[in-house]
């Protein structure tokens, strides 16, 4: 939405140009005026405004004047000037201040519609400017190891593990993995740190750490992450598919760690320790097998400094494995309890965001995930369904809705014979909760139409302007502007101009008023008046009036 500031110490003109510009409705525009320099300033300091057309001589303080004060409130405001003289002093003055054009009162309101239009285009070439795009770039840039962080650790956690787009997401934030391939999870730690060590420095340690890791696995895809302070991950592929991802490959990345290890040691002073899972593992086992990691790492062995454990499959013999550390098997359901926990507040964001299809494909897998053990499985269904009566709760469920959904059956487990069938008795749960929250969003947006209709009729004479009527049913003049529309499905300033019209044409057929005193009645000056009336009814106000006389 863009904002015109109309300033004249002339009302006919100002009165003119708002009746104007109030006419197209190729834009969302709303259209503010001031009558004074000083009213300017007010409208300035109240309002974000992009675009001002304004006399270049006022009483008090000129235009170019007040445009210096524009300049430094609201830099990208483009400024027409209005002028009586066509003295090229004055025009070289306002291009030299950073008016963008000047119009003559005399040359008419398509040539003022046109050094509008022009402003608008500058609008959009400064936004779309290149240095604008290179700044966001540059602060992007800035913030890409928070957001690869941010991502990974949601990814960690199952967050996002049911979204699609992951790949796209990767390329966006330049982390070179790839969903089609397993990946080798480690997970390290910083085991002391010098006493006098700050803040900054062990962030700088950190990021060394993660360097001396690039060095040692450059010929493989790796991505690293700082977390908790002390902790920190590796997430490590293969560069390409048929680069092997068997026993071998991970041996030769559990001896490489320990080089890491040595290396930490003797160029950074640091002592750290590693846990990495035994093989490589698939996307949607990320979770589970970080659980078990970080679980391992702080059990540890022997003295707990430079520990360096594996983690191996429950599906691996166990003398293979640290199965005496306690590292593996007995921990899997711990791990994925904890999991699926984390992964509740993801399944009620979909609840109350209305997103239907995540929702079912989050809460399908959540069953199916924990269907192997009835324990598990019972934990799970009940926390997802108190996690509905809770929102059902918040939402103050009507009568109307109970009646329509068994709510009863989020509490009887047994109403449901499988997983299948319980995955299908929630998402048609949240279907019922979807469609009563969309025929609020309707009953409370026709109800906002229905009180701002019934203000227009009975202010016609008044104010009107998109910043008014936001203020009547207390909402943003861009999002009213917007909502007005699809609900009503035309927009506010054509309904504003028909109740105009339709009050006007009361006017004429049942009073003697004259016609400049019919317009005053709706709100417009005389001249935009006839021009509009005419526009809707095709006849002009004196030949209706003369018409009706006839019927």
């Amino acid at each position: 939405m863009y904002r015109l500031l109309l300033i004249d110490n002339e009302p006919i003109i100002v009165d003119g140009l708002y009746d104007l510009f109030l006419e197209l409705d190729s834009l969302e525009l709303d259209v503010l005026k001031a009558y004074s320099a000083t009213e300017a300033l007010a409208r300035l300091s109240a309002h974000k405004i992009d675009i001002v057309i304004a006399d270049i001589q006022m009483p008090g303080m000129s235009g170019l004047e007040l445009q210096q004060l524009i300049k430094e409130q609201w830099p990208f405001c483009k400024t027409i000037f209005l002028t009586g003289y066509n003295d090229f002093s004055y025009v070289q003055t306002a291009m030299r201040h950073g008016g963008l054009d000047y119009v003559l009162k005399t040359e008419g309101d398509e040539r003022i519609l046109e050094a509008f239009h022009n402003a608008i285009a500058g609008l959009q070439e400064e936004w779309e400017k290149e240095q604008l795009m290179e700044e966001a770039r540059q602060e992007l840039h800035l913030a890409k190891p928070l957001l690869q962080k941010e991502y990974l650790l949601s990814l960690l956690s199952g967050e996002r593990l049911h979204n699609e787009g992951i790949q796209f997401r990767f390329a966006e934030l330049g982390i070179s993995l790839s969903t089609a391939l397993p990946v080798l999870l480690v997970v390290g730690r910083v085991d002391e740190w010098p006493g006098d060590y700050s803040f900054a420095d062990r962030e700088l340690l950190l990021f060394a750490i993660h360097n001396i890791s690039q060095e040692y696995f450059s010929t493989y895809s790796i991505a690293t992450l700082s977390y908790d302070r002390t902790k920190f991950i590796w997430l490590i592929q293969p560069k390409e598919v048929d680069d092997g991802n068997g026993p071998a490959f991970v041996q030769r990345i559990h001896e490489t760690l320990d080089s890491v290890q040595s290396a930490s040691r003797s160029v950074l002073h640091i002592p750290v320790s590693f846990v990495t899972h035994g093989s490589f593992c698939s996307w949607s086992e990320l979770p589970s097998v970080f659980n078990r990691l970080t679980r391992l790492l702080g059990r540890g062995l022997g003295l707990g400094r430079e520990s360096l454990l594996t983690d191996i499959p429950a599906s691996e013999k166990p003398s293979a494995a640290l199965k005496s550390a306690g590292s593996t098997g007995d921990n899997a359901n711990i791990a994925n309890i904890a999991s699926q926990r984390r992964t509740i507040p993801l399944l009620e964001s979909y609840l109350e965001g209305g997103d239907a299809r995540e929702f079912a494909s989050l809460c399908s897998g959540m069953l199916q995930s924990a269907a192997h053990d009835p324990f598990l499985y019972t934990e799970m269904y009940y926390n997802i369904a108190t996690m509905i009566l809770s929102y059902l709760n918040r939402v103050e469920a009507t009568q109307d809705l109970l009646e329509r959904q068994d709510f009863d059956g989020l509490m009887r487990i047994d109403d449901h014979p499988d997983w299948e069938a319980a995955a299908h008795y929630f998402e048609n749960v949240a279907a019922q909760l979807f469609v009563k929250r969309h025929d609020e969003r309707e009953e409370k947006s026709h109800s906002i139409i229905t009180r701002l209709n019934q203000y227009i009729k009975e202010h016609l004479h008044d104010d009107l302007s998109l910043t008014k009527l936001s203020d009547v049913v207390n909402l943003n003049a861009s999002y009213l502007s917007r909502l007005y529309k699809q609900t009503a499905g035309y927009g506010l300033a054509e309904y504003i101009a028909e109740r105009r019209v339709d009050k006007a044409a009361a006017l004429l057929r049942e009073t003697s008023l004259k016609i400049h005193e019919v317009a005053r009645q709706v709100g417009l000056e005389q001249g935009y008046f006839i021009k509009m009336f005419k526009k809707y009814t095709h006849t002009t106000p004196q030949e209706y009036r003369e018409l009706k006389l006839y019927d």
